[in-house]
């Protein structure tokens, strides 16, 4: 099964990342250019096309087992998340009751013979968190710079993120006869719709790009105009998500092993950018190679927890804590959806 996660997409901060307003360009990364170009737009998708190449030459026992580890590393961040800032007291239902309700209705789901259940829905809300992570990073960067240019760049971002994910989705789930394997309840499109959708992504991700040109921050540009350009890391993610959709869900719908490659890409952007929102909040701890160590120490506390906790799970031999990793994963899918919310980020640091 994929496993997945996201910022927020709604455009507003998350805790620990300056809101909107004047900053230096060399501020308006999440860490640096070349750092956010290769590892949060995984170099505007070369890397994708990359990882295909390997598949398709040498098979992808190794990328399972890298999606594997890195899935329950990512779980953890959001844990880790939810600790430091203290949002499993300030948002009791969100991180604590309905993270354990989804945990009773997965259990519910299994023994009651309805695992079809589960594994649709996996799949859906999964492809619908990479989009939603990806246009959230976006955001960011959005905000980094400024704010929309006009009033129409808002929404014009948010097609050229979400058309590709549906009209992948809705070819991955009319044309794949299993999902990693597992059976799963398909749409079975008609293939004019299905043509008609992947003409909306295309025409949605050529005409935010077009319309990008000549407002795009460039070396001899400040962000500190405010609202007047496009941050490229805005840019590199647009192409990076339509690329990751068609290449996964369009060739993975007769290979799976590309739907590993959106699955490993997705799970290091999460990383770094978790990573670097603890970072920013622990900047007052020093500058230095060992400073960087210790916060890297502290951040990988709860993503080795992540991954213990699925040690002890899968390799104890009890048949009735497997069902507990699927509602975990479900869980994940739930508080990424509310933890970098404004609300979140406003209970985050109140006092």
């Amino acid at each position: 099964m994929s496993r997945t996660a996201s910022p927020d997409a709604t455009g507003r901060s998350p805790a620990g990342v300056a809101g909107p307003g004047p900053v230096a360009a060399t501020g308006a990364w999440l860490l640096s250019e070349r750092a956010d170009f290769w590892l949060a737009a995984a170099g505007g998708g070369t890397l994708l096309v990359v990882m295909g190449l390997v598949l398709a030459w040498h098979g992808d026992r190794e990328l399972d087992m890298a999606d594997l580890l890195l899935s329950e590393l990512h779980l953890g961040a959001t844990y880790g998340a939810i600790v430091r800032r203290q949002l499993w007291r300030r948002m009791p239902v969100d991180v604590l009751a309905v993270p354990l309700a989804i945990v009773v209705a997965t259990y519910a789901l299994l023994v009651s013979g309805w695992p079809l259940l589960v594994t649709t829905a996996i799949l859906y809300l999964g492809a619908w968190h990479r989009g939603r992570q990806n246009l959230g990073i976006a955001r960011y960067y959005q905000r980094a710079a400024g704010g929309p240019v006009t009033a129409h760049h808002r929404w014009m971002l948010a097609m050229a993120f979400y058309t590709p994910m549906v009209a992948a989705l809705a070819y991955y789930t009319s044309t794949a006869p299993t999902h990693e394997g597992e059976p799963f309840h398909g749409l079975s499109l008609d293939p004019t719709i299905l043509g008609g959708l992947g003409g909306l992504a295309v025409a949605s991700v050529a005409g935010y790009l077009a319309w990008t040109v000549g407002r795009t921050l460039g070396p001899g540009m400040s962000v500190e105009c405010g609202g007047l350009v496009v941050h490229p890391g805005e840019r590199w993610l647009v192409l990076a998500n339509a690329l990751a959709f068609g290449s996964a869900y369009v060739l993975g719908a007769w290979t799976v092993s590309f739907v590993l490659v959106l699955a490993v890409h997705h799970e290091v952007q999460y990383l770094y950018f978790t990573y670097t929102v603890a970072r920013r909040a622990d900047a007052s701890s020093g500058h230095g190679l060992a400073a960087e160590c210790r916060r890297l120490g502290r951040f990988a506390i709860w993503p080795v927890i992540g991954l213990a906790s699925w040690t002890a799970c899968a390799f104890s031999g009890v048949e009735g804590l497997l069902p507990f990793l699927t509602a975990g994963l479900l869980s994940h899918y739930w508080l990424d959806g509310r933890i970098w919310t404004a609300r979140a980020r406003r209970l985050a640091v109140a006092p």
